[in-house]
């Protein structure tokens, strides 16, 4: 089938649902796509019929753009490489006339023989991440993790730890953001700006079952407190049958009380009673981010499955732009 560029929500929410992946579907949702169009940035979406990209255009120096498909293209096309490598092709075109240097991709299956020169690059969303399955019982899921893990949340129960969930927040926004920042400063990772988060919030607040359906993307907020003392967060965005952990903070002071396993815990049993099957912990170590190492061991403690997809890809459709834009990297 020939590739279209999709204007109808409905199509492309009906696309979204039959294509599958691991982790991260949420990032090709008609949602994701108008919260990246809220934030300034063109948005093209493409189909063939059996297979979606939604590509976010990204901006380079020198005047220079990419096109971004993150976690994508989704497809519900099984074991045809073929078919996979001509509709991404075909978007390659589509990359050229609109004049990028590259289409990003990060597939779930590894890409053979497109026609563009393939190239592969840091990952920007998690190469590997830990997804527990909720389909167990309680007692299955608590007997599945960790021992450690087990006794830091009845440990967080004793010291009285409570969490609380949020549709949206204002004044729970601004006290969030605050512990963000303080998370970012001290662990040293990238902060989006306070309005990247809270045009997040209102782009995926949560829908009317009724009306658009019980598994339609959005986000809810956790927080866990000790004695109203706010000391870690996280950013919980549901879709199709998963709910992932997005974005989380934490407090430095009182880590003795193990908030974030109670937090945890409290979420998997809230994703499991709203009938989702699996919580996606979004982001563990492969390896080479040994400042990864205690996040990873924290997350795996809970039990999940680890599962990992090929990685981060560049489609060079700008040979010489391209070999200039990556000799500039190598002095950023």
């Amino acid at each position: 089938m020939a590739l279209v560029e999709l204007q109808d929500e409905k199509r492309w929410s009906a696309l979204h649902r039959a294509g599958r992946i691991q982790s991260g579907h949420f990032l090709q949702s008609w949602l994701w796509g108008e919260f990246q169009k809220s934030l300034g940035r063109k948005v093209f979406r493409f189909a063939d019929g059996d297979s979606i990209a939604q590509v976010i255009e990204l901006p380079l120096p020198f005047g220079k753009k990419y096109w971004y498909c993150p976690k994508g293209p989704l497809t519900g096309i099984k074991n045809n490489e073929f078919r996979i490598k001509n509709f991404l092709d075909d978007i390659a075109e589509k990359a050229i006339i609109a004049g990028a240097m590259f289409l990003r991709i990060e597939p779930d299956t590894k890409i053979q023989n497109p026609k563009f020169k393939i190239q592969q690059t840091s990952s920007i969303q998690p190469k590997c991440t830990s997804i527990v399955d909720l389909a167990k019982t309680e007692d299955e899921l608590l007997k599945a993790m960790h021992e450690k893990t087990r006794y830091n949340i009845r440990l967080a129960e004793r010291h009285g730890v409570t969490v609380e969930r949020y549709i949206h927040s204002e004044v729970v926004f601004d006290e969030l953001y605050d512990l963000f920042t303080a998370t970012a400063g001290r662990d040293k990772f990238h902060l989006h700006p306070k309005t990247y988060y809270a045009k997040q919030l209102v782009a995926f607040a949560e829908p009317n079952p009724v009306i658009l359906g019980a598994h339609t993307p959005h986000v809810m907020t956790f927080t866990a407190r000790h004695e109203s003392k706010l000391l870690v967060a996280a950013i919980v965005m549901f879709d199709g049958d998963t709910a992932t952990y997005l974005h989380g903070a934490s407090a430095s002071e009182m880590r003795n009380v193990m908030a974030p396993h109670a937090l945890h815990w409290a979420i998997m049993q809230r994703v499991k009673e709203r009938g989702y099957q699996y919580y996606d912990f979004w982001g563990i170590s492969t390896g080479d981010e040994p400042s990864w190492e205690g996040i990873t061991r924290f997350k795996i403690g809970f039990g999940g499955e680890t599962v990992c997809a090929p990685g981060t890809f560049d489609l060079i459709v700008n040979g010489f732009w391209y070999s200039v834009y990556r000799m500039a990297k190598k002095f950023m």
